[in-house]
């Protein structure tokens, strides 16, 4: 079966210097070589199309193909050409070519080897079978795994007399076996294939999967087969492995990695796994010890063998062996690893046994065993070995206690190790227990400062109810909280936000349940995912709880200022913010208002709490900060990819997602993709605490689309009704888009409203504060180009590109130069895909008269001699005058055009130059 032509690229300098040896010289032996999974079948099929496109005949023979062990049954590989020769006799039209393969075939089925006058008889006939070929025209043998056969050089020297090009595939590290020391002897070339360049192997990710695919998905793979990411055959097989097993989706236009927090594994096909195989029974179960156990040293040997029941001298066999095969790697201190997160995870998968923690469980129980005999053990290694074996590890009293005492010792070195000593010290003390309550505040700190939400997922999973015993009336949620219930309390709630999953206990969810300050008599369940987790929810007419700090972790003003933030009351957070401690007005402080408007809930704990906090960067809130940040960025293809990494990670659906599905309609609607971005709109829900972001978002499609008057009634509609119903958190950003759309138009009425709108929504003490809206309002409505830039230098001071991009477009309306003005929104719109924004800033540029903008992006050296190429070309100019126009050689003009030809399915130099002039030469 034909091979996927993109395994070729970055192979276009040794596909050219391939087909130049073989076209050239007749009789000529050329060996490539190279690992498994590099791509030597791909470049030599490819090799192959070449010479046929010269008028070269090529016999392709493969000798691995239905094949059993090396070697068996053929030593000098005979079989395979007989096959290849079989289905080309049409092609070779050749009616006495018969004659000249039936003595070849019945040498291919006798046993050979030491038989009088079998090799005699062989070299012969082969000699006559390969002279009958050649009759008709030159032709080339193109052998594929020569390694495959003990005895190769016979039949290709047979082939070689006769005149023909011969090019010949070994696997790396094959050179030294009998025949293959005899083969590379006689080669007049040996050329060893290496591995791609990264960005070749991205590229060829793109064109191999042949849909849009997600930015997410190669990081994804570069992350997971580490230095197999530049071996073609290994990113091919693992790609095709993804599609079979349902990883790879079609999701809104494009092709995204489904649960992408879950490993990615080499398929259980691929060749190092076929190798660990090969060494015996032991070695699987060696890779995947290594594998859980992450990394193994000599020291840990004599424990594995024992865990697992084996010699020990024949792991320090295999694992020499595994490691000379490069399956294992060891580093400089002698650590034995995987040689790559891939080949892990499909370790894992194959010896299911050991999967999660059923490896560490048996070692601590070996480690507890000897300790209780009296034997010398490792405290820490034990400790170790406990955490990561669950609660399936019997433990006394006495080895809780050092665990907890262990996890306070590492915790400001190790916190992550702390973290997990922590919890598996809590997943045996009851709750009753004295030292519990500390453990959980204990574990509470580590978490926030580490991010392993998870870890505290699983403690909490079958806590006993805080309350004791329930009255008929539903859940009791005390007015006044002790100090356990306070921990307890911000455990389902840290969980619930990181992990996008409630706790499965009713007595943590009716926690949940309860209504928070500030909350709009809305329980927190009910805010974060639409709807309430217990039974009954909490009782009508009760009072919002208190929520206390959490002493070591997070005091009372903090959890008021988190509060407030998130709900949305400035004038209250701000009061907070004095509270505790933190001067007024600050960066920080405008900081915290901007983040708190978009519901980025990470970046604002992050400001209150500062290094003790830490966002994990797979779970809702990481990804949705990666949304907004990208979003601000003019990254646009970043945000919509953590958009759609949101959709597919299976969480429940939470706040941020719906936040998230906003921020996405925003980006299509500017992209011109105007059904998406309705699309987007509608699976938003209308929570409260969205309602301005949810105008934003609709005002924006309304102008996009070209509806502007239409955006500016629904603007001063919601201004309204979020006015009415105290939804004042969000409406800055709402308001300066509105007041742009306004100006736009020249609809002076609106503006005004909207200016006065603005005004008030900052004005505090019968004064207005002097924000960046307040700026930007009163730049565009009066017009004011003093204020208009100081808006712009505080949008360009946040980072916020985004609304820079449509201040700037505005501005250029009314400024005496519009030109640096269009110049940025130009810049910004190009860098972000915003088709519809490049469409409204020429029209500005044509309506004041002035030269169209370019962007300013820098270009690298490819870059520029790329362009430069395209351009002579469309001038008319031979390959040999672009060269000296640019002072290279002819053969490097050539290299760059072949890349060209790959990367743009352009086939000739004529459709180059028509897709440079028509704009549709991607950008290299």
């Amino acid at each position: 079966m034909a091979r996927d032509r993109s395994a070729l690229v970055g192979r276009e300098r040794e596909l050219t210097l391939l087909c130049g040896l073989l076209a050239a010289d007749a009789g000529s032996l050329v060996v490539l070589r190279g690992p498994s999974g590099i791509g030597r079948s791909a470049l030599l099929e490819e090799v192959g199309r070449a010479l046929r496109g010269r008028g070269v005949r090529v016999l392709p023979v493969r000798f691995g193909a239905g094949r059993g062990e090396r070697g068996a049954g053929d030593t000098y590989g005979i079989g395979p050409l007989v096959r290849s020769v079989r289905e080309r006799f049409e092609e070779f039209a050749d009616a006495q070519l018969a004659d000249a393969l039936q003595p070849v075939a019945r040498l291919s089925q006798s046993p050979g080897g030491d038989a009088r006058g079998w090799a005699p008889s062989m070299v012969g006939e082969l000699g006559a079978l390969f002279e009958r070929i050649g009759l008709r025209g030159r032709t080339a043998l193109l052998a594929d795994d020569a390694h495959l056969v003990a005895e190769p050089a016979p039949l290709l020297a047979a082939a070689r007399r006769c005149g023909w090009p011969v090019l010949v595939t070994c696997e790396q590290g094959t050179e030294h076996s009998p025949g293959a020391a005899e083969l590379f002897t006689a080669a007049d070339r040996v050329i060893t294939l290496g591995p791609l360049a990264d960005a070749d192997a991205e590229a060829l990710v793109r064109r191999t999967v042949g849909a849009r695919l997600d930015e997410a998905v190669p990081d994804a793979l570069r992350t997971a087969l580490g230095p197999l990411f530049t071996h073609p055959g290994t990113l091919l097989s693992t790609l095709a492995d993804l599609r079979e097993r349902g990883r790879l989706t079609a999701f809104r236009g494009r092709l995204c990695l489904r649960a992408p927090a879950e490993p990615i594994a080499l398929p259980d096909s691929h060749p190092l796994l076929r190798r660990a195989a090969s060494h015996g029974p032991l070695a699987p179960w060696l890779v995947s010890s290594v594998a859980v156990w992450d990394g193994i040293s000599v020291d840990d040997l004599p424990l594995l063998a024992e865990t697992i029941g084996a010699d020990l001298a024949a792991c320090g066999r295999t694992l020499d062996r595994l490691i000379e095969a490069g399956v294992l790697v060891a580093d400089p201190a002698g650590r034995v690893n995987c040689r790559c997160p891939a080949l892990a995870a499909a370790a894992v998968r194959r010896t299911k046994v050991f999967w999660g923690a059923g490896l560490h469980a048996s070692i601590a129980e070996r480690l507890l065993a000897r300790q209780r005999g009296g034997g010398g053990v490792d405290p820490v290694a034990l400790a170790d070995h406990i955490a990561r074996g669950g609660a399936a590890v019997d433990l006394g009293e006495d080895m809780t206690g050092r665990l907890l005492d262990l996890a306070a010792a590492t915790a400001g070195e190790e916190p992550e190790r702390a973290a997990l000593l922590c919890a598996a010290a809590l997943h045996r003390l009851p709750p009753t227990a004295p030292e519990h309550a500390t453990a959980l505040t204990t574990l509470l700190t580590l978490v926030v400062r580490t991010g392993q939400y998870a870890l505290l997922g699983d403690v909490l999973s079958g806590y006993p109810d805080p309350d004791g015993p329930q009255v008929p009336d539903g859940p009791q949620v005390p007015a006044a909280v002790p100090a356990p219930l306070a921990e307890l309390r911000l455990a389902a709630t840290l969980v619930a936000v990181h992990t996008g999953e409630p706790p499965a206990e009713p007595a943590l969810r009716s926690l949940l349940d309860a209504e928070l300050p500030g909350g709009g008599r809305i329980g927190f369940a009910q805010w974060w995912f639409g709807r309430q987790l217990s039974a009954g929810g909490p009782p009508e007419g009760r009072a919002p709880i208190h929520w206390p700090g959490v002493p070591g972790l997070i005091s009372s003003d903090e959890m008021e200022l988190l509060s407030a933030a998130l709900y949305g009351d400035a004038e209250v957070c701000e009061g907070a913010w004095r509270r505790a401690g933190r001067p007024a007005p600050s960066p920080e402080l405008d900081a915290l208002h901007d983040a708190a408007a978009v519901l980025d809930i990470a970046t604002v704990t992050r400001i209150v709490l500062g290094d003790r906090y830490r966002v994990p960067e797979t779970g809702p809130l990481g990804v949705y900060q990666r949304v907004v940040r990208s979003h601000r960025d003019a990254d646009w293809s970043q945000a919509m990819s953590a958009v759609r990494e949101l959709e597919l990670s299976g969480h429940t659906d939470t706040l941020v997602h719906h936040a998230a599905r906003l921020f996405a309609a925003d980006i299509c609607a500017a992209r011109g993709e105007f059904r998406q971005a309705a699309e987007w709109l509608a699976a938003a829900a209308p929570a409260p605490r969205l309602a301005a972001l949810r105008a934003w978002a609709r005002i924006g499609l309304f102008s996009r689309m070209g509806q502007d008057r239409r955006a500016v009634r629904q603007a001063r509609k919601f201004c309204r009704h979020l006015h009415r119903a105290g939804l004042r958190v969000g409406m800055d950003p709402l308001l300066m888009r509105a007041v742009g759309i306004a100006v736009y138009i020249k609809d002076h009425d609106s503006a005004a409203y909207l200016l006065e709108q603005t005004e008030q929504l900052h004005r505090v003490g019968g004064r207005t504060l002097m924000t960046e809206s307040v700026h930007l309002a009163r730049g565009l409505v009066r017009p004011d180009i003093v204020h208009a830039r100081v808006a712009t230098g505080l949008a360009r001071d946040r980072g916020d590109k985004a609304a820079l991009m449509d201040s700037c477009l505005v501005v250029a309306r009314f400024a005496e130069d519009p030109r640096p003005w269009l110049r940025e929104a130009h810049e910004v719109a190009t860098q972000c895909g915003a088709s519809v924004l490049l469409e409204r800033i020429r029209a500005v540029t044509r309506e004041r008269g002035v030269p169209a903008p370019r962007a300013r992006g820098r270009r690298g050296p490819a870059a520029g001699t790329e362009a430069a190429i395209v351009e002579l070309i469309g001038a008319g100019m031979t390959n040999r005058q672009i060269a000296q126009r640019l002072g290279i050689s002819e053969k490097t003009v050539e290299h760059y055009l072949t890349r060209l030809f790959a990367r743009t399915g352009c086939r000739s130099r004529v459709e180059l130059a028509a897709a440079s002039l028509g704009g549709r030469l991607p950008a290299p």
